[in-house]
């Protein structure tokens, strides 16, 4: 049986503001990270969500924490998760323990385990830009001047 290859992924998050009332968003992203569909859920256990119309204008520079990620169960989504660790890697977030392809539909966490809190936001084009406030960036010399020097996430050794 073939498999469709899945360019979208679910992702769960939590706004994040100064009041104790939380609200959680879930997004559906495309492999170059933009948000392509909206929803604001009331209670997932009933169902009960709400679409978010204009969500680039409406939620722009919203500040959001990742929750977790749903896969689509009847897609490969290897692709898709690939796409989604290397940005999480380019902000300094490593991805432990990620299913196989053949578990990633049947596993609570079809990420793998992440090192760090992951917190994004929306561009006025909708696209996601993910941030680490705790990933260790470490201070790099420049390849190409001698006197100017900058932030980079670490490596994986």
């Amino acid at each position: 049986m073939k498999t469709n290859t899945a360019n979208e992924i679910l992702i769960n998050a939590t706004m994040v503001s100064q009041d104790d009332w939380s609200q959680i968003y879930e997004f559906v992203i495309n492999d170059t990270m933009r948000v392509v569909e909206c929803v604001r859920v009331e209670s997932l256990s009933d169902g009960i969500i709400y679409p978010v119309k204009d969500f680039a204008q409406t939620l722009h520079n919203t500040l959001f924490e990742l929750n977790h990620v749903r896969v689509n169960p009847r897609q490969d989504n290897q692709v898709i998760i690939e796409s989604l660790t290397k940005t999480l890697a380019e902000i300094g977030v490593i991805v432990h323990n990620p299913p196989g392809p053949e578990m990633m539909s049947s596993t609570y966490k079809p990420l793998g385990e992440i090192t760090e809190n992951v917190r994004f936001y929306l561009t006025e084009s909708g696209k996601c830009v993910f941030m680490c406030p705790n990933a260790k960036l470490k201070l790099m010399k420049h390849p190409s001047a001698d006197n100017v020097t900058m932030l980079q996430p670490p490596t994986k050794s």
